[in-house]
């Protein structure tokens, strides 16, 4: 929540500000929609407002998401194979959705600010979802999708990428919060062919506007980089889009993106499933983010992800929900609380900071967001304590079933 005008201050059982320790009995000062100061309440309360045996936390961030499927919660089955899940969630039989793609996002968005986030990376496309993402309540970086292989690249991307571009020139011609942005996102290597993804490198690094891709989603796609063959490779026949022009390049993902110019963007890579110790190397040496979405991996059910080492390499890691398509809900504290139930390795300290700090540098908005620190926006969400005279806030709030709530 933000209070946008005037002065409020705040005391809590405990704030948790992400930069520093937890602090108890804490009291948080807002001015004109920024956090003044954060400290230790000393004597009576007198005018602030008390909400009582809660813990204060900064707003999440969503650093991983497609609100344009919003709409598809339980509708796109995982039948043991991704790209068979790509088939059923292009079907024309799913296409018997509530409401507009523009109505999914704004749907999603809501959703999103009711679980406490308070800033997405949203990937989608259009006129029109640039302007729900420029409107949005809460802070959102947007990305244009652009794709295109085989026939598509040559016959109608060229198009397709100088609409993406105007779009996003457009949205940033018109009046628009700080907290907006807009970028490209070339979709993935099995679906974007190089030239498309070079396009769109060199149209960001002239704009300097972010870019995020789909990486090392799947084994599959190994494969496809390897020799082109394997399931992307039927899947790209079976819709006429293989012509033989794609030329494997033989390496990882990763190694992919590397010799493509992509990791020298500081790029948000979402998922990166798998990676192996020399991808670890040049990830930790590029300055890229890499969403993790816990519930979606398991959705696909994929071998473990190397999250906890690659952050001890240095690398920003942090926390997506992926879509609805993949996943139960937008919150991202039920992906850290789904974490902290699988993995113990990773300290409660940790897990916040992957959905706060850490996704607002993702995002280019740690100025702005993603700690409780003076100077940032009051952007913070309050959680209910199961046990108000716990030592460990944090803790509380990982195990617990509590939902997070708007200051008054």
């Amino acid at each position: 929540m933000r209070s946008e005008k005037g002065s409020a201050v705040y005391r809590a059982r405990w704030i948790i500000p992400v930069a520093g320790p937890p602090i108890e009995n804490g009291r948080l000062e807002v001015v004109d929609g920024c956090i003044a100061s954060v400290q230790r309440a000393s004597g009576p309360g007198g005018d602030a407002l008390d909400l009582g045996d809660v813990a204060v936390l900064p707003g999440l961030v969503n650093a991983h998401t497609h609100l344009q499927l919003t709409f598809c919660r339980g509708r796109v089955p995982y039948r043991g194979s991704f790209t068979q899940w790509i088939r059923d969630l292009a079907s024309p039989a799913r296409q018997d959705l509530p409401g507009s793609p523009e109505t999914a996002i704004e749907a999603g968005l809501r959703e999103s600010l009711q679980a406490g986030v308070v800033a997405v990376a949203d990937i989608g496309h259009g006129r029109a979802a640039a302007e729900c993402w420029r409107r949005a309540p809460l802070a959102v970086i947007g990305f244009h999708e652009v794709l295109g292989i085989g026939p598509r690249a040559r016959q109608d991307h060229e198009r397709s990428f100088e609409a993406a571009a105007r779009v996003c020139e457009k949205a940033s011609s018109t009046p628009a919060p700080p907290t907006f942005g807009i970028g490209l996102s070339p979709h993935a290597p099995y679906s974007t062919d190089p030239a498309v993804y070079r396009q769109a490198i060199a149209f960001c690094r002239r704009t300097g506007r972010p870019i995020c891709t789909h990486l090392a989603e799947t084994s599959e796609e190994w494969q496809f980089l390897a020799d082109a063959t394997g399931p992307f490779r039927e899947l790209l026949e079976e819709w006429g889009l293989w012509d033989g022009s794609f030329e494997s390049p033989g390496c990882s993902p990763v190694s992919y993106a590397h010799r493509l110019g992509l990791l020298a963007c500081r790029p948000l890579l979402a998922h990166v499933n798998y990676a192996s110790d020399e991808d670890l190397d040049l990830l930790a040496g590029s300055g890229a983010s890499v969403a993790y979405c816990p519930r979606t991996h398991r959705f696909f059910e994929h071998q473990p992800h190397r999250y906890a080492e690659m952050l001890r390499r240095g690398i920003n890691v942090c926390i997506g929900t992926d879509s609805l398509a993949s996943n139960e809900t937008l919150s991202v504290l039920d992906e850290l609380r789904f974490l902290r139930r699988e993995d113990r390795h990773l300290s409660d300290e940790q897990l916040l900071t992957m959905a706060t700090l850490a996704g607002a540098k993702a995002l280019g908005l740690e100025d702005r967001i993603g700690s409780l620190s003076p100077g940032k926006r009051a952007d913070f969400v309050v959680v209910p304590l199961d046990n108000p005279a716990t030592r460990e806030p944090l803790a509380d709030v990982l195990t617990s079933t509590r939902v997070p709530s708007p200051a008054p």
